[in-house]
């Protein structure tokens, strides 16, 4: 089945969509929009446009790795045009959110805030091990990313902490446990974080299960950024397919059996 791909961003996660694409017998840009004025303005490809509608009038499904600056013109273009839409703009609001839900009345909307598989999978088994292990062993997130990397906890291990939490049947800000100037005692049911910024590392995350006889790792690495432009375009691949309503990642692994076997197929392997 041929899928028709709009590109919205041309930074570097909109370029390697872009990549992935081109590298697929099945899948075709169907156009990259840039915003006029923008960062992504003038980087120059045949298919580009600073006409959101246009491009997405030959589009079957669009993935956004924008800014949140353009993500309520992306909602409100898409729904217009009756489009599925991935996202993966980081730093959304609430508000954004909001206006996500009434945007999903006529069209599928999957929006995550990490679209790597490998990390789709760990928060299952993440939370697969808080229900099991309960209270009974203690939890440590320690992630490690790049010393130009802001926030500290990065939002994957805030998500995998809101998956152990769900699973202990927890609210994540009551057992959140994070001071990067001390090492203070775990507190009963917590979950510690440990964060590390170092050299280019693109991102690492470990969960940790102790008891006192038996400890259980669950690691998650990230070689190269292309993991979510795949990631986005095995999302598109599912979504085009499914009715009106928001998903995240975790949906579309839940649903395992109407997963493309590849996030997508190489022309030269």
């Amino acid at each position: 089945m041929s899928i028709k791909i709009a590109v919205l961003g041309y930074g570097r996660m909109g370029k390697e969509v872009e990549r992935c694409v081109f590298e697929s017998e099945e899948l075709h840009v169907a156009g990259v929009w840039v915003r006029r004025g923008g960062a992504d303005d003038g980087a120059a490809t045949n298919s580009q446009s600073t006409d959101l509608q246009d491009v997405l009038s030959r589009a079957d499904v669009a993935i956004d790795f924008t800014l949140p600056a353009v993500t309520a013109q992306v909602l409100a273009a898409v729904a217009a045009a009756r489009i599925p839409l991935v996202c993966g703009v980081s730093g959304l609001t609430a508000a954004h959110r909001q206006r996500m839900t009434r945007s999903v009345e006529h069209i599928p909307i999957l929006y995550d805030r990490n679209m790597s598989l490998g990390v789709a999978v760990m928060r299952q088994l993440v939370h697969l091990a808080g229900s099991v292990f309960g209270n009974e062993f203690e939890a440590e997130i320690h992630e490690t990313h790049h010393v130009h990397k802001v926030d500290a906890p990065s939002g994957t291990a805030l998500l995998l902490g809101e998956s152990l939490a769900a699973g202990r049947g927890q609210k994540f800000a009551d057992v959140y446990q994070y001071d990067k100037d001390s090492d203070n005692p775990l507190e009963p049911g917590g979950i510690r974080y440990k964060v590390t910024r170092a050299g280019e590392v693109p991102g690492e995350h470990t969960v940790l299960f102790r008891s006192a006889d038996e400890t259980l790792s669950l690691k998650h690495e990230v070689a190269d950024r292309r993991v979510f432009a795949a990631g986005g375009i095995a999302a598109a691949r599912w979504l085009v397919s499914q009715p009106p309503g928001l998903y995240s990642m975790q949906d579309m692994i839940v649903n395992a059996e109407s997963l493309p076997a590849a996030s997508f197929d190489k022309k030269n392997r």
